[in-house]
């Protein structure tokens, strides 16, 4: 999966975010800030906070990604890519340069810690 487009912060911001989100099949008119998403990507800028957001939707829970890698803070045309392969590794780009990649399963918590029975 990649899923890639190009962002420009004209004005400057202080506070706000640039994403793009991977909808499941809604009716447009239903589209507002709590409806669930498969994955939402983009550049958050909030004072001195200034990070890529890589979100997957599970099982009903937003998975927010253990990682904070810096994004652009300019007013300059800015293309944020992400590549999802099929093996669970991922990257993001910004501008055609890896600012981050890893694995999905280390960086966002899909599965639910496992609890050993203390036999003690």
């Amino acid at each position: 999966l990649v899923v890639s487009f190009t962002l420009k912060h004209a004005q400057g911001i202080d506070c706000g975010g640039g994403y793009i989100k991977i909808l499941p099949e809604i009716e447009l008119e239903d589209f507002d800030g709590e409806t669930p998403y498969y994955m939402m990507f983009g550049p958050d800028i909030c004072g001195y906070n200034k990070k890529i957001h890589l979100i997957f939707g599970y099982k009903g829970k937003n998975l927010l990604w253990k990682k904070e890698p810096k994004c652009e803070d300019d007013k300059l045309t800015h293309l944020y890519t992400v590549i999802v392969n099929e093996d669970g590794t991922y990257e993001v780009q910004v501008d055609g340069e890896k600012k981050e990649s890893g694995k999905l399963e280390e960086d966002w918590d899909f599965m639910e810690p496992k609890e050993i029975d203390d036999a003690s």
